[in-house]
């Protein structure tokens, strides 16, 4: 700081929090500017001399600039949770009840033969629902057991801190496109079912929002151990086990954490609860329809 105060008159900032003030102070004192910070009536302030008046500020707003995301939002302490008590438990219970009524796969039954994922019938018929319905069929036991176990507790966490709207928008959306990209890098008679594709989304939405600095570690955690537990549960060399469509789950729901955060997310930013509500009902009503077209097709 300049010892000579006769000299100092100009004001550069005025605030009334201290270690703001003392923030600004190490920032140009870190590029040799020399200044004071002094108790003003209202607050405190930072003065230097007026013809280094342009370079002070120069120097304070790129600071500003280049920190403009720190320090990083957090889930468990900045953020409120949306909702303490997400619908999940519902929506699982509704997953493994409709394996009840289709079964496991086979040939022969209906519900695979208009709801499975087949590659020619979307590419080249249009039957673009198939990428929905697909999510919802189960080849046996196993997969849907994992899909609803480490889905609900994925789920959980992302309808806490998005809301149910938001969350299951998000998770339909990197199923459907996990499955397309999927299906329009595959030939022939490629067939996939499963709601592991919107799974393995889950896992991707919420590493990339840890990438964003914006969840916590245990969402973190949840996310990577839920994959692999997943894969473990699956098999990865098993002729049933469509790899394709669980990387471009991951790799659509990693985009999406990523586009969802955004540079300056907040809470605020998210739709009422009332409207979190109108968008889990348009998730529900496209599962709906798209299973009407696929039975009336």
């Amino acid at each position: 700081m300049l010892k000579n105060e006769t000299k100092i008159n100009t004001i550069v900032r005025q605030t009334r929090d201290r270690q703001q003030l003392q923030l600004w102070s190490l920032v140009l004192s870190a590029v040799n500017i020399p200044h004071l910070v002094e108790l003003a009536e209202d607050g405190w302030q930072l003065t230097v001399e007026a013809h280094l008046l342009d370079s002070c500020q120069d120097e304070l707003r790129l600071f500003e600039e280049e920190n403009l995301d720190w320090p990083p939002i957090k889930y468990g302490a900045a953020v409120p949770i949306i909702e303490q008590e997400p619908p999940v438990l519902p929506v699982m219970a509704a997953l493994f009840i409709f394996y009840g009524i289709t079964g496991p796969w086979a040939a022969n039954s209906h519900w695979f033969a208009t709801g499975a994922l087949v590659r020619d019938k979307v590419v080249l018929e249009g039957e673009w629902w198939r990428l929905v319905t697909a999510l919802t069929l189960h080849a046996d036991p196993v997969h849907v057991v994992g899909n609803v176990f480490f889905g609900g507790l994925l789920a959980f966490f992302l309808c806490r801190h998005l809301g149910s709207g938001i969350a299951w928008l998000l998770v339909l959306f990197a199923g459907i496109a996990g499955n397309g990209i999927n299906v329009l890098l595959h030939g022939g008679m490629y067939r996939s079912i499963g709601f592991s594709t919107a799974v393995f989304g889950m896992v991707g939405i919420l590493s990339g929002m840890r990438l964003r600095r914006v969840g916590g570690w245990q969402e973190t955690v949840l996310a990577l151990g839920s994959g692999i537990g997943l894969l473990a549960l699956m098999g990865t060399a098993g002729e049933n086990t469509d790899l394709g469509a669980h990387l471009w789950g991951l790799v659509v729901g990693l985009c999406l954490g990523i586009l969802v955060v955004g540079r300056r997310f907040s809470s605020r930013l998210m739709p009422a609860v009332r409207y979190q509500w109108l968008l889990f009902g348009c998730c529900l009503l496209l599962v709906v329809v798209s299973w009407r077209l696929a039975l009336v097709a």
